[in-house]
């Protein structure tokens, strides 16, 4: 399975994986699309945001 993080400003990662635990499924994704606004995260155009400390 392909997946895909992102790891701070102008920061991501394309990566294979595969399913780890039993909750987790593989879903066939037939189109997707980015918002404007999402871009503004990965270039880090958004005022007051900050990288979080804490891992999840």
């Amino acid at each position: 399975m392909k997946a895909v993080s992102f790891n701070g400003m102008s920061d991501s990662k394309r990566f294979t994986t595969a399913i780890q635990e039993s909750t987790e499924a593989i879903v066939r994704i037939t189109a997707a699309a980015i918002c404007g606004s999402d871009l503004h995260f990965y270039l880090g155009t958004t005022s007051g945001v900050r990288k979080c400390s804490q891992k999840p």
